[in-house]
C-alpha cells in the first residue's frame, strides 16, 4: 500500500550532493575555456597584422648604371698605305728597283708619315732591316746617300691606301732637312746604326732616301748577277 494510503508523510526523493567549492570549478572551466577562445582570436588577429604588414612593406632600389673604361686612340700612318695602332694594314712599298746592273744610276723615293689620337707623343723611332738571299752580297754594296726628314710639308692620308708611290713631289722645298743616321753609309751600315730618334714634332713628317746603283766596279756576275736585297723601314711610337 502506498504511503498516501496508510496516512503517512511521503519522503522526498534524495538530492545529489554537491561539493562546497562545486561552483567554483564550474566557473574556472567556463573562465578558461573564454581564455583560451579570447588567445586563440588574439594569436589569429597578429597573425593577420603580420601578413597585411609583410605585403605593405617597400622595396626601394637605386642603380649607378653605365660606369665605362676605355683606352686611347693611337693611329700611326703612312701615305703609301702603311697602318699600325687602331688600324692596321701593310702599306705599298716605296722601291720597286729592278734590274740593276753596274754602274746604275741612285733612286730617290719619299714617304709621309702622321700620327692621330688621343695620346700625347713620347717618342718615335725609325729602325730598318735587311732580307733576302743577296743581302750578304748586295747590302754592303749598295748606299744610302740620303736620308732625311723633314716637318715643314703637310702630309695627306687616306687610311690603308697608296697615294703617294714613292713620288716625293710633295716633299717640303723649305724647312729643315733632319738627316737620319749616316748620310753615305752602306745598306748594311745604315740599317744596323738604327733605331734612328725622330725629333718633334712628328705628327705630320715626310722622309727622303736615296739609294745608289750598282757601283761600277762591282761587274762580276758570279757575284752579283741574281741577287736580291729588301729593306724594310719601322717607325715604332711611344705614348704617354
Amino acid at each position: 500500500m502506498e504511503a498516501s494510503e496508510q496516512g503517512l508523510t511521503p519522503t522526498p526523493e534524495p538530492v545529489p550532493a554537491v561539493s562546497a567549492d562545486g561552483g567554483g570549478r564550474s566557473r574556472r572551466r567556463r573562465f578558461t575555456r573564454t581564455k583560451l577562445g579570447l588567445s586563440v582570436a588574439l594569436v589569429a588577429a597578429v597573425a593577420s597584422v603580420v601578413s597585411v604588414g609583410s605585403w605593405a612593406a617597400w622595396n626601394v632600389s637605386d642603380s649607378n648604371n653605365g660606369n665605362t673604361f676605355s683606352t686611347n686612340t693611337i693611329l700611326l700612318q703612312d701615305n703609301q698605305g702603311g697602318q699600325g695602332g687602331s688600324a692596321t694594314s701593310t702599306g705599298t712599298a716605296m722601291f720597286n728597283v729592278t734590274n740593276l746592273s753596274p754602274g746604275s744610276t741612285a733612286t730617290t723615293a719619299c714617304i709621309g708619315v702622321v700620327f692621330s689620337g688621343t695620346a700625347a707623343v713620347s717618342s718615335l723611332t725609325l729602325s730598318a732591316a735587311l732580307a733576302g738571299g743577296g743581302s750578304g752580297t748586295l747590302g754592303p754594296a749598295l748606299t744610302l746617300n740620303t736620308a732625311t726628314y723633314n716637318t715643314t710639308g703637310t702630309v695627306t692620308v687616306t687610311g690603308g691606301s697608296n697615294t703617294n708611290n714613292g713620288s716625293c713631289t710633295n716633299y717640303p722645298g723649305s724647312g729643315t732637312n733632319t738627316a737620319i743616321g749616316t748620310q753615305g753609309a752602306t745598306l748594311t751600315a745604315w740599317s744596323t746604326g738604327g733605331p734612328y730618334t725622330i725629333a718633334a714634332p712628328v705628327t705630320n713628317t715626310w722622309y727622303k732616301f736615296t739609294v745608289s746603283g750598282l757601283p761600277a766596279a762591282d761587274s762580276s756576275c758570279t757575284t752579283y748577277c741574281n741577287q736580291t736585297v729588301t729593306i724594310a723601314l719601322t717607325w715604332s711610337l711611344t705614348t704617354t
